[in-house]
C-alpha cells in the first residue's frame, strides 16, 4: 500500500515538474534536433508534446476520481466565464482560440491542459519532501538544458528571444538557489549561478527581480539564526556598496568581455544608458487598459482588446480588465490571503515551495506574461496555498494521526527514569 501511494505521488510531481520545466527542456531538443536533422525537422516537438500529453493522463489515472470540491468549482467556473467571454465579447474571440493543431499556441490548450492541471495535480500532492527533491532534478536539468539551448545558438550565430528565455530560466534559477541553502548541493549551486548569469546576459528585468525577490523572502521565513541573518545582510550590503563604487567599470569591462566572444547583453547596455527602470511602453498600453475598466469587465483576455493586442503586464491590471471592479477585486484579495497563509505554513519543505513559486509565478506577473496562458507555476503556487489552508502538519501523516493526550510530568519523569 505504501509502495503505492509513493509511486502515485512520484507520477503527480513528476508531471507538475515537466509541465514546470516543459519550455526550456522541449527548446533544448529543438535545438539539438535542428542541428542534427537539419531547420525543418517537426517531429520532435510532437513527441515532447505527446509525452507531456501521456504524463498528464497518468496523473488524472493516479487521482481515482476523487474530485475535490475547489477542483471541481475551478474548471467549471474557468469553463463558463471561457464559454461566456467567448459568446458575448466579440473583441475577444481573436484572442481565445486559434486552431486545433496549434499544440503550443492555442489559449484553450494553455489554460486547460498547461496551466489548469497544474492546480489539480498540486492539490493530491501530499509528500512535500519528496517534491522538494525531485523538483531539484529538475531544477538543475532546465538550467542545463537552456545552457545548452544557448551554446547551440552561438553556434548557429542566432541570439534567444531575451524575455522568453529569461522567463523560463526563473523558477529553475530559484529553486537551484534555494536548494543549495537548504541541501548544501554542489550541483545546485552551480545550476544557480549558471541560471543568473543566463538571465542577466540574456537582458531582461523581471527575471532578476524575481531572483532577488526569492532571496529576500528566503531569509526572512528560513531558519537560519538571527546573527547568521545579520551577518549575511552586512556582507550583501558591504558587497552592493562595493559594486556601486565600481559600478561604470565593472559594466564596461563585462560588455567588453561579453562582446569579445559574440554575446551582447541587453541588460548591460540598459544600465549604462541609465534606462534600466525604463516601463519599456508598458505604461501606455496599462493606462489604455485602465481607461477601458467596468464594473463587470471586459471578459477573458478582454486586456487584450482593450489594449490594441497588447496583454497587461499586470497580474493587477489584468483581473481587474477582465473580471471587473467588483469580482476582481475579490480575487485578489483571496489571493493575498492564500500567499499569506503559504507563507505561515508548518511544513517547512511546503513553505519553501511555496516561495520559489510565489517569487517565479506571482512575482513575474507583475512584470509580464499572463496566468491565462502557459503558467503552471502559477496555479500550482495557488493550490499548494490551498493545501497549507487544510492541516498545520505534513498532509502525507493527516489522516493517520491521532490527538494525543497530554502526559502529565510524573508519568514524563517516570518515563525518563525507566
Amino acid at each position: 500500500m505504501m509502495q503505492h501511494k509513493e509511486r502515485n505521488q512520484k507520477v503527480l510531481i513528476i508531471t507538475i515538474c515537466t509541465m514546470i520545466c516543459f519550455t526550456p527542456i522541449v527548446h533544448f531538443v529543438n535545438q539539438l534536433c535542428r542541428l542534427i536533422f537539419g531547420s525543418g525537422f517537426a517531429l520532435d516537438t510532437l513527441i515532447c508534446y505527446a509525452v507531456l500529453a501521456g504524463m498528464i493522463l497518468a496523473s488524472l489515472k493516479q487521482m481515482h476520481f476523487q474530485i475535490k470540491i475547489d477542483v471541481l468549482v475551478l474548471l467549471i467556473g474557468f469553463a463558463i466565464a471561457y464559454a461566456l467571454s467567448y459568446s458575448f465579447t466579440d473583441n475577444n474571440k481573436l484572442y481565445m482560440f486559434t486552431q486545433w493543431g496549434d499544440f503550443s499556441n492555442n489559449p484553450v490548450y494553455l489554460l486547460f491542459v498547461f496551466s489548469l492541471p497544474a492546480y489539480i495535480f498540486m492539490r493530491y500532492v501530499t509528500d512535500y519532501d519528496l517534491m522538494f527533491d525531485i523538483c531539484r532534478v529538475f531544477s538543475v536539468a532546465a538550467v542545463f538544458c537552456s545552457l545548452g539551448s544557448f551554446i547551440l545558438m552561438f553556434l548557429r550565430d542566432t541570439q534567444p528571444e531575451y524575455m522568453s528565455f529569461s522567463y523560463n530560466l526563473v523558477f529553475s534559477t530559484i529553486f537551484s538557489a534555494i536548494c543549495f541553502f537548504e541541501k548544501k548541493k554542489i550541483l545546485s549551486l552551480i545550476a544557480a549561478i549558471t541560471g543568473g548569469i543566463m538571465i542577466f546576459l540574456a537582458g531582461a528585468r523581471g527575471p532578476l527581480v524575481c531572483v532577488l525577490c526569492s532571496l529576500i523572502g528566503y531569509f526572512l521565513i528560513s531558519k537560519i539564526s538571527a546573527a547568521k541573518k545579520i551577518l549575511l545582510v552586512f556582507f550583501l550590503l558591504t558587497g552592493g556598496l562595493i559594486v556601486l563604487l565600481l559600478w561604470t567599470p565593472l559594466l564596461t569591462m563585462l560588455k567588453g568581455s561579453a562582446e569579445s566572444i559574440g554575446i551582447s547583453s541587453r541588460t548591460i547596455d540598459l544600465l549604462l544608458e541609465g534606462d534600466i527602470f525604463s516601463d519599456s511602453s508598458r505604461g501606455e498600453i496599462q493606462q489604455k487598459i485602465i481607461e477601458g475598466f467596468s464594473l463587470l469587465g471586459s471578459g477573458l483576455y478582454g486586456d487584450r482588446a482593450l489594449g490594441g493586442d497588447h496583454y497587461a503586464h499586470n497580474l493587477v491590471i489584468e483581473l481587474l480588465a477582465q473580471w471587473g471592479y467588483l469580482i476582481g477585486s475579490v480575487l485578489f484579495a483571496a489571493l493575498g490571503v492564500l500567499f499569506f497563509k503559504g507563507f505561515r505554513a508548518k511544513n517547512f519543505s511546503l513553505r519553501m515551495l511555496i516561495l520559489v513559486f510565489f517569487s517565479s509565478g506571482f512575482v513575474k506577473l507583475m512584470f509580464s506574461g499572463s496566468y491565462l496562458a502557459h503558467n503552471a507555476v502559477f496555479f500550482a503556487l495557488i493550490a499548494a496555498c490551498v493545501n497549507s489552508l487544510e492541516t498545520d502538519q505534513p498532509l502525507a501523516d493527516a489522516g493517520s494521526a491521532e490527538p494525543q493526550k497530554k502526559k502529565s510530568k510524573y508519568i514524563k519523569a517516570f518515563s525518563r527514569y525507566c
